[in-house]
């Protein structure tokens, strides 16, 4: 009877003499798009060995980008098996055409990487690649296990500011995970570890020229002590406006601004206006990494104005000691409309211009 040690050499990273030590298909994967790795995607693909050995599987890495070899040496030495150099920055439909054919049991997207633009189309392409690949997705983890008896992808989602944590079920394969990367432990560094680096061949577009994100202030601002001026915050203000995905733009959300300076109002966001890059991560509401939920306890709001919100329970708990939450939006049986005291159904950019112009008159 021969014993096959071929599993148990890629696991320790050594590969056998001829032998790639990886195979092309499942596996767990790491994606990053900037193309250089740090140490929180280095950490990232510690995290990705610790659940391809608990689900006796192979980590690879796909570098966009600008990627180099030597970068591909540093993964393999944090835990990668597999390192796939392509150029360019892809879209969700080539990481769909990547993905698709090679059937990955897990995809990673770090929460932060280097370049603000890679941040945020990591956090919009992991939700996305999730639906298109019909997978399960934890948009934004601490943390990650495998439960040892089904051998499910265990996500930890931080609330509170990470004073706890929640564990998410991760049921269908794919399954897609935002990693909070300052919250894992420390990355591997293992001299001693074999891998293959190879060139997928593949060259996508370049990004876009790099431009500063549009500033929407968190409301008017009011004096403080000494007669300085203070801006209001979410810790602070009686009024918030906060917009959602509805507002269908940075035009749309900047006139959701310009509202919350009429009304003297702080001005937040859900993830979705996060991603789009909208809003601050200090002005997201919800319990997902909500900074803003402790802030609410601090000192709840008299009005909380939704505009094109959607809404779900990290969003509903966060607002649960509002004095009056009332929501914008065209759709009845969209969720805040069950919380919200009262409900306008109506195209939110369009009641924000409205209601705006009355305001100046």
């Amino acid at each position: 009877m021969s014993l096959d040690l071929s599993y148990y050499e890629a696991l320790m990273g050594v590969a056998a003499a001829g032998e790639q030590p990886t195979t092309a298909t499942g596996g767990v994967w790491v994606v990053a798009l900037a193309g250089r790795l740090d140490d929180g995607l280095l950490r990232l693909i510690g995290k990705g060995r610790v659940l391809a050995d608990a689900l006796g599987a192979y980590v690879h890495l796909l570098m966009a980008g600008e990627a180099e070899a030597a970068d591909g040496n540093r993964a393999i030495q944090a835990g990668a098996d597999r390192v796939w150099l392509a150029r360019g920055t892809p879209a969700l439909a080539d990481l769909v055409e990547f993905f698709r054919p090679r059937g990955p049991q897990v995809v990673l997207f770090p929460f932060r990487e280097i370049s603000r633009f890679a941040t945020r189309l990591g956090r919009t392409l992991g939700p996305g690649l999730a639906q298109a690949l019909n997978g399960s997705l934890c948009a934004r983890a601490a943390d990650l296990e495998v439960d040892p008896i089904y051998q499910r992808v265990v996500a930890h989602q931080p609330v509170l500011d990470d004073a706890a944590r929640q564990r998410v079920a991760l049921l269908a394969s794919p399954a897609v995970a935002v990693v909070d990367t300052t919250l894992l432990p420390a990355a591997f560094n293992e001299p001693w570890r074999t891998g293959t680096i190879e060139d997928t061949g593949l060259t996508w577009p370049a990004p876009p020229p790099s431009q500063p994100l549009p500033q929407f202030g968190g409301g008017v601002r009011g004096e403080g002590r000494g007669g300085g001026a203070a801006p209001l915050t979410l810790a602070n203000a009686a009024v918030i406006v906060a917009g959602g995905l509805g507002l269908k733009s940075a035009e749309g959300f900047a006139l959701a601004a310009r509202l919350a300076q009429a009304l003297g109002a702080a001005v937040g966001g859900d993830m979705a206006a996060l991603d789009a890059g909208w809003i601050s991560e200090d002005q997201l509401i919800g319990l997902a990494g909500a900074r803003s939920f402790a802030k609410f306890r601090e000192r709840a709001p008299r009005l909380f104005l939704a505009l094109g919100m959607d809404g779900d329970t990290g969003l509903f708990m966060s607002i649960q000691d509002a004095g009056l939450v009332v929501a914008v939006q065209p759709d009845p049986s969209a969720p805040i409309a069950a919380v919200a005291d009262y409900n306008i159904y109506a195209d939110p950019v369009e009641f924000a211009r409205v209601l705006l112009g009355k305001l100046q008159r």
